[in-house]
């Protein structure tokens, strides 16, 4: 007796369909194949447990005890294919999954969560317009890393730190410029040129130590040597202290489009700079809400003036 594995779900099929035709005949025209394959299944079923399922005679083909007891079996598969096809069925209706998207506090703050989320604004970076279907339902994280979808920056040609199976895109540079509130600039003169920054107070984010790309305001928080230098965690907790006064911070250049209350220094800044890449896993971007909300991104982006490198 040879040893038998069942490789394909249409020989449980077959025996049901041999069974409720009356025969190979039938069950052939059932299942859309010729007489010849049902008997040659059977047959290879047959020789593999060393008995009969069907007694075969002219009028057509009965199934034997051993065809009986495996007749039951198939049946109970039956059903539970049809309810296995019956769940995938229903998977069209399942409810789209919340999608997270992480990136930091002031890329969130100012410019992906009010255009994905918010009104239409012309001041925007992104356009909002380009969102013209519905969005699944979204959170926000900081962590870098920590959603389906990651906005991570690095310096200017690094590659984001990531492993495994990442789909990594990088979809535009974003320019750091020097700004000030406008009530702090009314009361200073004397700044003409990028290094006259070293004589005024200082925002500063913690984070930007790390970035290559932005070396040249670096060298002039680091010359101060912690005197006349506040330092923030994320671009929201500068802002306060930003729009009172207290002094002058780096932030990308189209900052004073969402807020009018900030200005850019007139001065001849050296290139600050910060690579924006698209993180995703492969695995996260088959989920259809997952895959249009990274395309999305990914036009926004690039679809930009204010992303394109200087």
């Amino acid at each position: 007796m040879s040893q038998f594995r069942l490789h394909d779900w249409n020989d449980v099929r077959l025996i049901i369909a041999c069974v409720e035709q009356g025969g190979f005949a039938g069950a052939a025209t059932s299942m859309g194949i010729d007489q010849t394959t049902v008997s040659r299944r059977i047959s290879n079923m047959e020789a593999a447990i060393g008995r009969p399922l069907f007694t075969r005679r002219r009028s057509g083909a009965t199934p034997t005890a051993a065809g009986l007891a495996l007749l039951e079996r198939a049946r109970a598969m039956a059903a539970m294919a049809d309810d296995f096809e019956g769940a995938m069925r229903g998977l069209r209706c399942y409810p789209t999954p919340k999608v997270t998207l992480a990136a930091s506090e002031g890329l969130l703050t100012y410019t992906l969560i009010p255009a994905l989320l918010g009104g239409h604004k012309e001041e925007l970076p992104l356009d909002r317009r380009l969102v013209r279907a519905p969005l699944p339902e979204l959170a926000f994280s900081s962590i870098p890393g920590k959603g389906d979808i990651s906005i991570m920056a690095t310096s200017p040609g690094d590659l984001p730190k990531v492993s495994g199976a990442v789909h990594v895109r990088r979809v535009g540079t974003m320019n750091f410029v020097p700004v000030a509130s406008r009530s702090f600039l009314n009361g200073v003169s004397g700044i003409a040129h990028f290094d006259d920054l070293a004589e005024q107070p200082l925002l500063d984010i913690g984070i930007y130590r790390a970035i290559r790309g932005l070396d040249a305001w670096n060298g002039i928080v680091a010359a101060k040597g912690g005197d006349g230098v506040q330092v923030a965690n994320n671009t929201p907790k500068l802002h306060k202290p930003l729009l009172a006064g207290e002094g002058v911070a780096i932030l990308p250049d189209y900052s004073t489009l969402y807020e009018h209350r900030l200005s850019a220094l007139d001065l001849d800044a050296p290139n600050m700079a910060v690579s924006l890449w698209l993180v995703s896993h492969e695995d996260s971007l088959r989920e259809p809400s997952i895959r249009e909300l990274y395309d999305l991104l990914v036009g926004m982006f690039t679809a930009s003036a204010w992303y394109r490198e200087k």
